[in-house]
């Protein structure tokens, strides 16, 4: 994920957007993309980094919370992601 922006788990893709905007700081974003469901999920959080590599290290911390089992907030067009969906993306994180 850190030299292409994404990782391709089969059943999903994640990426990571960031923005290296002079004018205006613009947070990162964590998109994933469930393949089978072919929807857009992205993490409801907002972090403040000052580069591609902060960036980066956030990306991999939220990876990590959500192989462990932790609650991160995955948001889609329709409101939160069902919890079939973390764990699916959990388990496809895990192999």
């Amino acid at each position: 994920m850190k030299s292409e922006g994404f990782l391709d788990l089969g059943d999903f893709i994640i990426e990571l957007i960031y923005v290296d905007c002079p004018c205006e700081p613009l947070p990162p974003m964590l998109a994933i993309y469930d393949k089978r469901g072919d929807e857009w999920y992205r993490v409801d959080e907002r972090v403040e980094v000052n580069n591609y590599t902060e960036a980066f290290e956030w990306a991999c911390s939220i990876l990590e919370r959500i192989i462990q089992g932790d609650e991160v907030p995955l948001v889609g067009l329709d409101g939160p992601a069902p919890p079939s969906v973390l764990e699916r993306l959990r388990k496809a994180l895990t192999r």
